[in-house]
């Protein structure tokens, strides 16, 4: 554990220090992937890191609906907890889309300072399974660890905002939010409402939102009131 901690204050290394917690996560705790989601405001969520490709999709899939543990977390500010999705079905269209992925139970535990909530540390797993006090022990441990890394890193990042690899991690959400304004524009309503409609368009279509943006940027889609098939 020592080795997580060294250095935590160097900004450089955030997110290869994120990285070390999220594998350290996943082994210790035996889940088949951990993930870091930070959030910014209502609607921005970056992936800081992941310890798999698994825990990645998943996040991504997460943002794409905009249901999910790591947001469900954030709100309540307590860790969501469940271990077996088949029977536990806690949100309607991201339960069965996690599971169709081979994913069966996920836990989430918030990263907060006092009220402030700025993400979660978020873990997947294949098989359905509990945490016992043990267990959730331990995820506490790695939560609180990851909540000191983050914030040692952005009060010592340039004009205390986040580190530079966390702002280029920022970066990679740039064509859904320049998405998300074109489709402000052309529907003439607000960024929340256009945000809903793309992710709405995303689901019908069985599509990511990522993929969804890029085609409304190039001008390959333009969304209309309108819905798929109606």
């Amino acid at each position: 554990m020592e080795s997580l901690h060294d250095d935590a204050t160097d900004p450089e290394d955030v997110v290869v220090r994120l990285q070390r917690v999220c594998v350290a996560t996943q082994a210790g705790l035996g889940m088949t992937s951990a993930v870091v989601l930070l959030r910014s405001g209502s609607e921005s969520e970056t992936l800081a890191a992941a310890s798999g490709q698994a825990g990645a999709d998943a996040a991504e899939l997460e943002y794409s609906l905009g249901e999910g543990p790591s947001r469900d977390a954030v709100r309540l500010g307590r860790p969501v907890l469940h271990g077996d999705l088949d029977h536990d079905p806690a949100w309607v269209a991201f339960a069965p889309a996690l599971a169709a992925t081979g994913l069966r139970s996920v836990f989430a535990f918030p990263l907060q300072m006092g009220a402030a909530r700025f993400g979660a540390l978020t873990m997947y797993g294949r098989d359905r399974q509990t945490l016992d006090p043990r267990r959730t022990a331990r995820c506490l441990a790695m939560a609180e660890l990851t909540t000191r890394i983050i914030l040692l890193s952005t009060a010592s990042g340039p004009d205390g905002g986040l580190a530079d690899a966390l702002d280029q991690a920022m970066a990679l959400r740039v064509e859904i939010f320049q998405a998300q304004g074109m489709v402000m524009v052309a529907l003439r309503t607000d960024l929340a409402t256009a945000l809903a409609r793309m992710r709405a368009h995303a689901y019908e279509t069985d599509r990511s939102l990522h993929e969804v943006s890029l085609d409304i940027v190039d001008g390959r889609l333009t969304l209309t009131d309108e819905r798929p098939g109606s």
